[in-house]
């Protein structure tokens, strides 16, 4: 299933509901563990999209669907208790003046590609092979407080 919630969710309340819903598929008798997953898949048209997959322990289709419908039931509870709700297609038409770009940053990012550009270094459609090394700033992961890492600030595979 993908099921859509709405775009004003924060990242925190995203993790929030992704964890206790894991959770709930971990622990449901009619769920099989392996395999039972939830991941935050993308940005879709009105939604931010998560996609759920499992496995229901059921041979016949009224159970399967009893089942599905509890599952599905306890999601809307879940995202509910993060704060959030499920997403539906729609527009917004904002009254309000948006915020601007920032001109400064827009500059930066704009004077950069034209330093590339000018030196034959535009990295696009992919780097050279020679460009592709150890990161300059290498990304945490886990990220910070991930239940996976192996200690605090420490990444358990260095």
């Amino acid at each position: 299933h993908l099921i859509g919630v709405r775009y004003e969710t924060s990242a925190d309340q995203l993790r929030y509901a992704l964890a206790e819903i894991r959770t709930m598929l971990y622990s449901h008798p009619k769920v099989e563990r392996d395999g039972a997953r939830i991941r935050f898949v993308g940005f879709g048209g009105s939604s931010l999209d998560l996609e759920i997959f499992a496995y229901v322990k059921a041979t016949e289709m009224p159970d399967f669907l009893g089942i599905q419908e509890d599952l599905l039931l306890r999601i809307m509870d879940i995202i509910a208790q993060a704060g959030t709700g499920i997403a539906f297609p729609s527009q917004t038409t904002y009254l309000a003046k948006d915020t601007p770009l920032d001109s400064q940053k827009t500059e930066e990012a704009v004077t950069q590609v034209r330093q590339w550009r000018d030196r034959g270094e535009l990295p696009f459609p992919d780097f050279r092979p020679d460009q592709v090394g150890p990161p300059r700033n290498p990304i945490e992961y886990p990220p910070p407080g991930s239940s996976l890492r192996s200690g605090p600030g420490d990444l358990e595979d260095k």
